[in-house]
């Protein structure tokens, strides 16, 4: 089976998010181009639900789920409470176990937020340990968020630093510590197809730009000629004439896993440019040498289209980017030695006493990232990275998607969740194996509204119509009441979050659906109609 492209590309939004007074573009009206839809926070109130009105509820919601066609076939679960006081209002396979998808990512989340606390940044830093021959370690804490921005920072503190530019003090290589966590680059049950999609990139300590080559590809001035493909990134853009050539001659190309110290990734141009009718098919993968391939092709007269492909070796990207940044900066470097360094080595220079710290880096935290840049792009890198830090918070280093999962278990258990109704994996839904019922999915939601970070939550979660991509609620009744997670793959849709009514006060639910092979507008709408149904109610 084949993963669905969870998400191409980094998608950031802004992070000032206000839950009374937002107004966004839904849908375009004749007057004004757009249609604004209001946002109207959950919360604890209004008319109490009678039990008359419980039961209508139900018959209506299993006419229009047993009817509809877009379910034809499917494994559905539906689970919906009052979250005031966890009266079910309606349920249907509520306690089957359904593929999350990214709607797990709301238990990494969640547990995150209790066990780092919502104060939680990433941390990286740079220390040398000055001798007649200085040694440079970036100390890897895996941020996803660091940028090449953040080493230019990270240059003019080392260029200003008297000690690193002595005469006797040549810094004669990068070590790139990253035994923060362990060097297993993918959790199990993801589909090796993936890898080298900007959806699916290798999980490392060693984390810069999101562990991502960003490409731009142009077609050719005529059909059938190579495309044109340039990089955004610390990364080295070769034709397919270039990489033949290159790899017939004298010079023979060294893609990451072969390359010399500090050589950046390498990206071979294989794509083509099509008629000026055909369909772009664009595409990036990682080939078995390390290279990246972009393949497919580009319509004749198209604009440029930004790919993201992962880079193959995340430890040496970091050091690439480290040392071309530094050396712009003025800092000396000696010849490189025979590589970037071990995992092993770079934690002996780094835990070294004589180290000094001379720059340091915090992601922004966790209460603010949570939302823009974790649960509404769906960031499968954030996930897994998040879970490894919980193992790391609880088992020490090296952080692991094991001991993550581990204490993911055990907070599961102190919320009232039976850990034998879960299978984990993963921290962001990929793997094939992560099974969840859509009773746990409430519950943990049900725990989030009783806890302290009720509001980091409500702030964090997408918003139906309003802010993230959940589908066929824009334009609909329950627009701008809709504050919940998605998940997507290949036969496999879910949702869950909290419902504001009109008249009942908040609701509590998960939509789940796998085994599916219909259409997903059909489907995005008929889940549209039932939260509906809810909201009005």
């Amino acid at each position: 089976m084949t993963v669905a492209r969870a998400r191409v590309g980094a998608l950031v939004i802004a992070a000032a998010f206000s839950l009374t007074s937002v107004r966004t573009s839904a849908a375009p009206s004749a007057s004004s181009g757009a249609i604004e839809t209001s946002i109207v926070a959950p919360a604890v109130g209004g008319v109490a639900w009678t039990s008359d009105g419980i039961a209508q509820l139900g018959t209506d919601l299993d006419a229009m789920l047993a009817a509809d066609p877009a379910l034809r076939g499917a494994h559905y679960g539906v689970y919906a409470i009052d979250t005031g006081n966890g009266n079910v209002l309606y349920r249907h396979a509520a306690d089957d176990e359904f593929q999350p998808a990214s709607t797990l990512k709301l238990l990494v989340g969640s547990s995150a937020l209790e066990k780092l606390s919502p104060q939680f940044q990433f941390h990286t830093e740079l220390r040398i340990r000055r001798g007649p021959v200085s040694v440079l370690s970036i100390v890897a804490g895996g941020d996803p968020f660091l940028t090449t921005d953040d080493l230019a920072s990270a240059a003019r503190a080392i260029a200003n630093d008297p000690g690193a530019q002595a005469p006797s003090t040549v810094l004669p290589a990068i070590s790139v510590d990253a035994s923060h966590f362990d060097d297993a680059p993918y959790p199990t049950g993801w589909t090796w197809d993936d890898f080298g999609q900007a959806y699916a990139p290798r999980v490392s300590a060693a984390a810069l730009e999101e562990n991502l080559v960003h490409l731009i590809v142009t077609p050719a001035a005529q059909r059938d000629d190579d495309a044109v493909v340039r990089t955004r990134s610390i990364a080295r853009v070769l034709s397919s004439k270039e990489m033949t050539s290159a790899s017939e001659g004298d010079r023979p190309v060294t893609c990451a896993r072969r390359s010399p110290p500090y050589a950046p990734p390498v990206a071979i141009g294989r794509a083509t440019t099509g008629a000026a009718s055909s369909a772009d098919t664009l595409d990036v993968s990682l080939a078995t040498d390390g290279c990246i391939d972009v393949v497919g092709s580009i319509p004749l007269g198209a604009q440029p289209e930004d790919l993201d492909a992962a880079v193959p070796d995340p430890v040496a990207y970091l050091a690439a980017a480290a040392h071309g940044t530094l050396r712009n900066a003025g800092v000396r470097f000696a010849a490189p030695g025979p590589g970037v360094g071990s995992r092993r080595q770079s934690a002996d220079v780094a835990e070294n006493g004589e180290a000094a710290r001379v720059w340091s880096h915090e992601s922004e935290p966790l209460r603010t990232f949570l939302g823009p840049r974790f649960w509404i792009p769906s960031d499968n890198l954030v996930g897994e990275l998040l879970l490894k830090e919980l193992g790391f918070a609880t088992a020490g280093k090296p952080g692991t998607t094991l001991s993550g999962v581990a204490y993911e278990k055990l907070w599961l258990h102190s919320i009232g969740v039976d850990p034998a109704t879960v299978t984990l994996a993963d921290g962001c839904g990929m793997s094939q194996y992560d099974r969840i019922t859509p009773r746990d999915l409430v519950t943990i939601l049900q725990h989030d509204w009783q806890g302290p970070n009720r509001q980091v939550i409500l702030d964090s979660l997408p918003i139906g119509g309003a802010r993230g991509t959940i589908e066929g609620i824009a334009g609909t009744a329950a627009a701008g009441r809709v504050f919940a997670k998605t998940g997507s793959m290949m036969h496999v849709r879910g949702l869950a979050g909290f419902l504001a009514t009109m008249r009942h006060g908040a609701v509590t639910f998960a939509f789940n659906v796998d085994d599916w092979n219909g259409d997903y507008p059909a489907l995005a709408a008929l889940r549209a109609r039932v939260l509906a149904r809810i909201v009005t109610d």
